[in-house]
Order: structure tokens, then C-alpha cells, then sequence
């Protein structure tokens, strides 16, 4: 298990204004913040070195892109499956945002997005439901989705 990287409140802040906005730069971040600009730099710089910042992305709006519909899977492995293969299978699906092994009744969850009712069909039909290392599946459709920054 990794060792867990010691932060303090300066750089949880610094964090919160990268989960906010990644396209900050470390002088708006000092201005926000009230922290200097060298310590933000030199914070920033500690946290990606340490993996704690691992890289910096943007959120879509996946309606716009064509893909208004969010829904979760979760799976059932049958017997003797390769979990972790499987795991990897559906982290290739295209329209597969996320997939994780999970504990309780299920073995495998996923969150993906598809552009309607019959692309969604497909994926849990076609990818899911067809391959060998699948059992069950229970699919839920989100109503709305807030994704924290």
C-alpha cells in the first residue's frame, strides 16, 4: 500500500481551486487563495511529484456531445471469470466512462453514457450480456447527473 503524502489546509486549498478550475494559473490560484505565488508553485510541483496530482483534465458536457444519457451497470461474474480481464474488457467499451470491482452482491460496476435508449440496449446487450465472463446485470438510469469538480 502506498504511504499516504502528508498535506496540510494550503495545499487542500490549492487542490480545491484545481478541482475547480485545472486551467488556473499559479498566480490567479495565489491571488484566490491569499498563498504567495512561490509557495503555490512550489506546492503544486511537491503534490505532482508526490502522484497526489496526477494530471489535468477538462469536464464535458456530454448532452452537447451527443450523449445525454447516463447509466450505471452493475455485473455479475459467472464462476472462475477473470475479474480482473473482464474489468479490462469493459474499460474499452467507448461508451464506458468508468468501470470498477466492487463488494456485495455484484462484481463489477460501470457508469457509461449513450446517446439514447437503443445505443444503451446495445451496450448491455451486445458488449455486456453476450460476453462469456458475464452472469447478470442490472441496469439503472440516472436521472440527472452532478458531477463534483
Amino acid at each position: 500500500m502506498a504511504e499516504k503524502e502528508k498535506i496540510d489546509e494550503k495545499d487542500l486549498h490549492i487542490l480545491d481551486m484545481l478541482r475547480a478550475n485545472s486551467r488556473l494559473s499559479e498566480q490567479k490560484i495565489a491571488k484566490k487563495t491569499g498563498i504567495p505565488m512561490t509557495t503555490v508553485h512550489n506546492r503544486t510541483k511537491k503534490m505532482r511529484e508526490a502522484g497526489i496530482i496526477e494530471g489535468y483534465t477538462v469536464r464535458l458536457n456530454h448532452a452537447k456531445l451527443g450523449k445525454p444519457l447516463t447509466a450505471y451497470v452493475l455485473l455479475k461474474a459467472v464462476n472462475q471469470a477473470d475479474q480482473g480481464a473482464l474489468l479490462e474488457y469493459i474499460a474499452k467499451i467507448p461508451q464506458v466512462c468508468e468501470v470498477a470491482m466492487v463488494t456485495g452482491d455484484f462484481d463489477l460496476m460501470l457508469k457509461a453514457r449513450a446517446g439514447d435508449m437503443d445505443e444503451l440496449r446495445k451496450i448491455v446487450l451486445a458488449n455486456l450480456r453476450m460476453h462469456k465472463g458475464v452472469g447478470e446485470s442490472i441496469t439503472m438510469i440516472s436521472y440527472r447527473t452532478v458531477e463534483k469538480a
